[in-house]
């Protein structure tokens, strides 16, 4: 392998055998090194495949602007989110992560500490997983850099995190889900005037199938065909309060996202409403 571009003393440009290009950054690899000079595969700490002129234009600037020792956190945290996750992560996460960790720590240096606090119950109760590690990696931050980032701080790097999963379909925006799936909650919340037991199963697992739910919303796919479960007259009867909160969202979802949502999404949806009713009722009466 090598040398392309020098970058700075920490990251160069660098020819694969196959012609391809990375960047490798690592302690001192760049220091005093020419195009055309062999690569020190000693020093090597991280390789970025360059897959687009857009990556690359982005991995240049993290290379160039940030220093060294920011890469290597950001690496090792990276590292964390994966061994915790059952998520696949794309790679771009290399780079949106280094930068927000660099100018949040800038920032605060500089006291500007300013932090949005919009959707933080949301992230902090939706991806509950992911914020508990996203607190971990503020607390680590905070010890490495000798800063105090705030707790708001977590929910941006929760944001990072939901950002980079992969995913064969298409991307959709975090915060139009998060918000989507809150005004879903709240719908129901307000319905039977309920406070959610957010530490529960039946919580958890309505969580879980808004975020499958609001995905196809978003994305506009539709179910496979499939025989209806039950009638609307069986769930009229049976759960009857759940049924009418469902055809709340079912007419919100048609109003906003001109989504229409299938019998059997409804069924689903009133099922695990009652469920959720029935627990945070049985939560409140043993307070």
């Amino acid at each position: 392998m090598f040398v392309k571009r020098r970058l700075n003393n920490n990251a160069v440009i660098a020819l694969e055998s196959d012609g391809s290009e990375v960047i490798l950054t690592g302690s001192g690899i760049g220091f005093q090194v020419k195009r055309g000079n062999p690569v020190d595969m000693s020093k090597v700490e991280k390789t970025f495949k360059l897959d687009s002129n857009e990556k690359e234009n982005k991995l240049v600037q993290i290379a160039t602007n940030i220093p060294i020792e920011y890469l290597t956190f950001t690496d090792n945290v990276i590292h964390e989110i994966k061994e915790n996750l059952s998520h696949e992560i794309d790679d771009n996460i290399y780079i949106t992560l280094t930068d927000h960790i660099y100018y949040a720590v800038t920032r605060f240096r500089e006291g500007n500490n300013f932090f949005n606090t919009s959707l933080l119950w949301e992230v902090q109760n939706i991806y509950a997983q992911e914020y508990e590690i996203a607190e971990h990696i503020r607390d680590e931050i905070n010890e490495r850099f000798n800063v105090d980032l705030p707790p708001e701080e977590a929910r941006m790097i929760t944001l990072h995190i939901i950002d980079s999963y992969k995913s064969d379909q298409n991307v959709i925006d975090t915060g139009i889900a998060i918000k989507l799936m809150t005004d879903i909650l709240n719908i129901v919340k307000y319905h039977f005037n309920i406070e959610y037991d957010t530490h529960s199963m039946a919580y958890t697992r309505f969580v879980i199938h808004l975020k499958f739910l609001t995905r196809r919303i978003l994305q506009k796919d539709k179910e496979p065909e499939e025989e209806v479960l039950f009638s609307t007259d069986y769930l009229k009867s049976k759960i009857p309060e759940a049924y009418k909160c469902t055809q709340k969202i079912v007419q919100y979802i048609q109003k906003t996202k001109h989504v229409a949502l299938s019998k059997n999404e409804q069924f689903y949806l009133s099922v695990h409403i009652e469920r959720i009713v029935l627990n945070s009722k049985g939560s409140s009466q043993n307070e």
